[in-house]
């Protein structure tokens, strides 16, 4: 139903026939509506009045809830029974749960009385100037790029593609990056979203295939290729069917050759596949074969067997009275053939010369890549070329400017600089940190990164989590695995120390919580993670971040009920206090799920959350799943673990079977196939077990969830 209709069939109020001032706010209430805003409109029935509320989106609905409550409440409505629930059965609701977003809706009580009828009229014609009229909140208002960028390396390293991608649409409409810097940063995004396929689906990707990239580009892209194209058969053994299935690439993928040292089995490959296809010179197959050779050494024999019967004979027979070719002339047909890291491993073996270095330097910017521009850097200092080169022409001269400047940023920059900026407080080095500018820096190990997170101190902390989210993208494997308890209390501490409220920092709390959870956490770290947590909860908790609280209180109790606790019933009802003044934005769902988390921590919900007798039944918009075989999938135990004893409750005779595995097997591949409903939170899987499940679901209904926490699960059952 269109607003236009609302006066129409199933209500008896005429516009037109009403007071001049009535007929007046109702107009400006559908304007308002049709553009975007908050806005009331009723309806009156043989039953009673009846006010509909219409907001723009899902957040604004429940923060309209909240308002509601609070300029309306208990007195006037019956906003406490029904919670604005529209009525299915009603053919008039029906219609408006249609709508993207519907509407409240509430009936004016005592029924027929004048006064109530005018005390909610005006009430919603004062409420709505001031919402109309209100600054920006903090969830509308513009950020800063540097914002942005972190609450983008969060959701990445939460694996969150709902919120990385909004993150993306801000920058591209408020960020000062130009069109190519933009796409690369989507490229980079796609890559830690292990999300490939969206690189070829991009709408510049032509246009930066014909750009000169940087070489962390190249790779993305190359590791694209080989998973679009050439992993299975790799992996599956056959040199034959890898040639085969390498002639399937497109000619405008075929350009993206680096002429670097290979350090993964996908570059390599790649790069000698494309190589085969260019007729590369024997000197650059041979140089990747060698690499392959040191990675997996069956992999180096299987390359060379794909080399043409001629390719294993020189080239050309050297005359033994013949000279052998200077090392410039080397260097030179290197550079010809593309073969940068071989050409400036030539240079610096060979007696330095200004044309060597000339050629050296070229190399170095060709390839961008840190390790070798800081050899040549050293190499043109030691051998005094440095000032010579700075004299000679204009290309020479601006190779040399670009050395120095990259050289700088390399020795200034690093993971292990940025954490020292940090502690510093040195704001113009900590900013500088994004996916682009952080794509070549060395990851550091475990111990390293414990270390540096114990010492900093609480200042240093709250800096740390009010700009480390590209720090917990690149490093997210690190908190993920089984010792990372540790880690992920530091981080949390850092969070709830910045009191920063943004989409990221939950999203981020929400994953560190579940790694912790299954991480076997000291009874220590468990409750000191929860003190911080109350502190991260305390700065965000809000109308439209209430299922959140949930999810989170679900997450954080997860770990057996003996371990720490009385710090479990502490946050558990720090938590229910911060949530009070907002529990009318909580559905029902949320309020089974506060009473299964009492349940377990063998205390009792207060009263006040408690459901009234009169509230409809929990599992109606679950009715559809009774007698059927459900299945959750997710890498994080604990969510689907808590949706599965929800449904189990509120369901009766519904199957839910749970699975994290990280790969295909027999009884995954049988659910997948049989289950009438399948479940699978895509910010927590792994890609080889999606691939794994989508291939045997066929064209059978798959849910995917893309955000975390049971709450995500539950609403998307609800709405099938």
């Amino acid at each position: 139903m269109v607003t236009d209709d609302f006066f129409e069939a199933g209500n008896l109020i005429n516009p037109v026939e009403l007071p001049p001032e009535h007929e007046s706010s109702i107009e400006k209430w559908l304007d308002a509506i049709k553009h975007g805003q908050v806005g009331f409109l009723p309806r009156k029935t043989p039953q009673g009045l009846y006010w509909y509320a219409f907001a723009p989106t899902i957040r604004e609905k429940k923060e309209l809830l909240v308002l509601l409550d609070a300029w309306v409440g208990p007195t006037f409505s019956d906003l406490p029974r029904s919670r604005g629930r529209l009525y299915p059965a009603d053919p008039f609701d029906a219609l408006l749960l249609a709508r993207q977003v519907p509407p409240l809706r509430f009936e004016v009580l005592p029924r027929g009385d004048r006064q109530s009828r005018d005390q909610i009229r005006n009430a919603l014609l004062v409420l709505s100037r001031l919402v109309w009229n209100r600054p920006r909140s903090e969830f509308d208002a513009p950020r800063t790029t540097v914002e942005v960028l972190d609450d983008l390396g969060h959701a990445i390293a939460a694996q969150d593609r709902p919120i990385a991608l909004r993150c993306l649409h801000e920058l591209e409409a408020t960020a000062d990056l130009d069109q190519t810097n933009l796409a690369f940063m989507r490229f980079r995004v796609y890559e830690g979203l292990e999300d490939r396929p969206a690189i070829f689906a991009d709408q510049d990707l032509e246009h930066v295939l014909l750009l000169r990239r940087p070489i962390g580009i190249t790779r993305i892209l190359q590791r694209a290729v080989y998973a679009r194209y050439l992993e299975k058969v790799d992996l599956d053994g056959s040199a034959a069917n890898l040639l085969e299935a390498a002639e399937a690439i497109p000619p405008s993928l075929r350009v993206l050759a680096t002429g670097a040292i290979n350090r993964t089995r996908p570059t390599v490959v790649v790069e000698f596949l494309l190589g085969l296809l260019t007729q590369a010179t024997s000197a650059t197959l041979d140089r990747l074969i060698q690499e392959a050779a040191l990675l997996a050494s069956p992999l180096d024999a299987r390359l060379r067997s794909l080399l043409p019967p001629t390719s294993s004979q020189p080239e050309f027979l050297p005359d033994p009275e013949q000279e052998l070719p200077s090392a410039t002339t080397r260097v030179h047909a290197l550079v010809n053939a593309g073969e940068f890291s071989a050409a400036i491993e030539e240079s610096l073996a060979a007696e330095s010369d200004v044309e060597l270095a000339g050629l050296m330097l070229a190399c170095a910017r060709e390839l961008e890549e840190p390790h070798l521009a800081l050899r040549v850097a050293e190499h043109l200092s030691v051998s005094g070329l440095h000032d010579t080169l700075a004299q000679d022409g204009a290309l020479v001269r601006s190779d040399l400017a670009w050395l120095d400047e990259f050289v700088s940023q390399q020795r200034t920059l690093g993971w292990l600089a940025w954490l020292t900026a940090v502690e510093a407080d040195q704001a113009l080095k900590i900013t500088e940190a994004d996916l682009n500018s952080t794509a070549d820096w060395d990851l550091l190990d475990r111990s390293t990164v414990a270390q540096r997170l114990a010492e900093m101190s609480d200042e240093a902390l709250a800096r740390f989590g009010e700009h480390g989210g590209a720090f917990m993208a690149a490093h997210r494997a690190l908190f993920a695995q089984a010792d990372g308890a540790d880690l992920c209390e530091r981080v949390l501490a850092g969070l709830a120390f910045s009191e920063k409220s943004s989409a990221g920092v939950r999203v981020q709390t929400l994953t560190l919580l579940e790694y912790l959870a299954a991480a076997a956490p000291t009874v220590e770290i468990l409750t000191s993670a929860l003190e911080w947590t109350g502190m991260v909860v305390e700065a965000s908790v809000s109308a439209v971040t209430a299922s959140w609280v949930v999810d989170v209180l679900q997450t954080a109790t997860s770990s057996p009920q003996a371990l720490a606790l009385d710090a479990k019933h502490q946050f558990f009802f720090r938590a229910l206090e911060q949530l009070r003044p907002v529990k009318s934005a909580l559905d029902l769902a949320d309020l089974e799920g506060l009473r299964l988390v009492a349940d377990e921590l063998a205390t009792s919900l207060p009263a006040d959350f408690e459901l009234e007798e009169s509230e409809p039944d929990l599992a109606a918009q679950y009715r559809h799943l009774e007698n059927m075989m459900v299945v959750l999938y997710s890498l994080t135990e604990s969510a689907i673990t808590r949706a599965a004893q929800l449904l189990r409750r509120l369901v009766p005779g519904i199957d839910v079977r749970t699975t994290s595995e990280h790969d295909g097997s027999q009884q995954l591949a049988s659910w997948s196939s049989n289950a009438d409903v399948f479940v699978m939170v895509a910010a927590s899987a792994k890609h080889a077990a999606t691939d794994f499940i989508k291939e045997h679901r066929g064209s059978r209904p798959l849910i995917q969830v893309n955000s975390r926490g049971s709450s995500s699960i539950l609403r998307a059952l609800a709405e099938g």
